[in-house]
């Protein structure tokens, strides 16, 4: 694994509720205590606030599983993100696949528990959603959907793609180097076809991906989530001054404990609402409840009211999250006993590395210990030639001890000197030069190891950001096939606390798999 100390861009609160921070994290994040959590809940006999056709699924299984979590015979293990093209970075699919795991495992402990992904299609946030990015020879090529700008108000997951869709399916098309590669990008592009809203090709996606696991995902946009969001608004609104004072105080305790706060507070009220499909933050929070009323508005959570509408749609045993998402719910968290609301065990999502056969030659040619492969190269000076050095110190003592030849060889001979002189400069001429070519050859060393660091970096830390955090799935899956990087990565979940997980692809027959 790379420990957590040497991967890039993680929050220090997550690295605190890895350690154990009590005080902002009460519960541990394990399995067992997301056990002991799902056994309480089952016991209360809560179901779901919303019925099973609320859950998108595929299968009979799927089906049956919404219809226990429904009926509060089964906890959920959630999850969720936003609704990026091509499911977004390839961290998402791992979070599926985590709660998948956590799920599983809780079910064999007893607990009958059910993996739930929160697509966030309420989201207005289009210039984060309509991009996605491919590898190219300078690093990550960056593909934005004409359009995707941070004016956006609409809930993204009921616009549509544009045709440029079809301009970035084009871009990766060099990228299909095989009849399976080119299988994948169709299959992918097929989801995302233009006219599909961004909801309708995530989710679609998403459950591709997971095919053959059972697996729920809810659509905070559907009609049947409005009524229990409806209601947890209204409870929020009238607890208003004690929510907000929550927030401030759990904000003043982190900076008192020298730790960052997340997520600044808003100006308004932790809520949006969604009127005339344009979702704004909600300032005027009577005119907000007279709308939401009176039906001509719904509301939407924000980042820090959103955890907890979760729970209050159906029970939740665990949440797998990623660092980011961690860090916020040391502000999140406290609002739960506040509304009267379970919350869940919060449990790592798993960090991985996917190395293919140049990146595993490159790192065995640099020598490079597995801990260190997200370590960016140092702009270091040239190091010294010790060989280059100890032949300029027997250039300078041959040329003082032929100097010193002079006058004997003189007074034998008077042209021996102008010879002497000759043969010093010579000699020292050899040493300077042959020192020269040493200095060369370390150069050219260190070039070859320079170049091969880069690529290195530009393969697994495109523009110093790990590449799980840049690049969709597809990426992955048209370099080494789709099957091989599922099954791997299943291999792989494991939301370890200790660090990220090299994951070896395009192995050859008696290679080792994922560590």
């Amino acid at each position: 694994m790379i420990p957590y100390a040497k991967y890039p861009g993680l929050s220090p609160l997550f690295l605190d509720f890895l350690r154990g921070l009590p005080e902002f994290f009460p519960d541990p994040p394990s399995i067992d205590a997301a056990a002991e959590r799902g056994r309480r809940l089952i016991a209360s006999g809560r179901g779901a606030r919303i019925p099973a056709s609320a859950f998108r699924s595929r299968g009979a299984e799927a089906a049956r599983l919404a219809q226990e979590l429904a009926a509060g015979r089964a906890v959920g293990v959630g999850a969720g993100h936003q609704v990026g093209l091509f499911t977004g970075p390839l961290f998402t699919f791992v979070k599926a696949l985590d709660a998948i795991r956590v799920a599983r495992e809780l079910t064999r402990r007893g607990v009958p528990a059910v993996p739930v992904f929160w697509a966030l299609t309420d989201d207005h946030d289009l210039q984060e959603v309509a991009r996605t990015a491919k590898p190219g020879p300078e690093g990550p090529q960056v593909l934005v959907l004409d359009g995707a700008d941070r004016q956006n108000r609409h809930p993204v997951g009921r616009l549509r793609i544009s045709e440029a869709i079809c301009g970035i399916v084009d871009a990766f098309r060099p990228d299909a180097q095989t009849e399976e590669a080119a299988k994948t990008l169709e299959a992918f592009a097929s989801r995302s076809a233009p006219g599909t809203f961004y909801g309708d090709a995530f989710i679609e996606t998403l459950l591709d991906l997971v095919d053959p696991d059972p697996f729920l995902v809810l659509d905070p946009l559907g009609a049947e989530l409005r009524s229990p969001t409806v209601e947890l608004f209204l409870e929020a609104a009238r607890r208003k001054v004690a929510l907000r004072e929550t927030l401030e105080a759990t904000e003043e305790k982190l900076r008192r404990a020298g730790k960052p706060v997340p997520v600044p507070l808003p100006d308004g009220f932790s809520f949006f609402t969604i009127d005339s499909d344009e979702r704004r933050r909600i300032e005027d929070l009577p005119a907000a409840i007279a709308r939401v009323e009176a039906g001509v508005a719904w509301p939407s959570a924000d980042v820090l009211t959103r955890p907890v509408l979760k729970s209050y749609v159906f029970p939740m045993a665990a949440s797998v999250l990623g660092a980011a998402e961690i860090a916020y719910h040391a502000q999140s968290l406290p609002l739960f006993p506040l509304l009267g609301i379970t919350a869940p065990v919060l449990i790592s999502r798993t960090h991985v590395v996917l190395r293919g056969p140049v990146e595993r030659r490159l790192s065995a040619q640099l020598n490079l210990p597995e801990e260190d492969l997200l370590s960016p190269p140092a702009d270091m000076p040239s190091s010294r030639v010790p060989e280059a050095d100890e032949l300029a110190r027997l250039a300078k003592s041959m040329e003082s001890r032929l100097a010193s030849l002079g006058p004997p060889l003189e007074e034998l001979d008077a042209s021996l000197a102008g010879a002497l002189e000759t043969a010093r400069k010579k000699i020292a001429y050899q040493f300077e030069h042959l020192a020269d070519r040493a200095r060369r050859a370390a150069e050219r060393k260190e070039g070859v190891a320079a170049n091969r660091r880069l690529r290195l970096e530009r393969a697994l830390l495109p523009g110093g950001v790990p590449a799980e955090r840049i690049y969709p799935p597809l990426t992955a899956m048209m370099a080494w096939g789709r099957g091989a990087v599922g099954d791997a990565l299943r291999r792989a979940v494991c939301g370890s606390r200790e660090g990220a997980v090299v994951v070896d692809l395009g192995l050859t027959e008696g290679e080792t798999h994922a560590r």
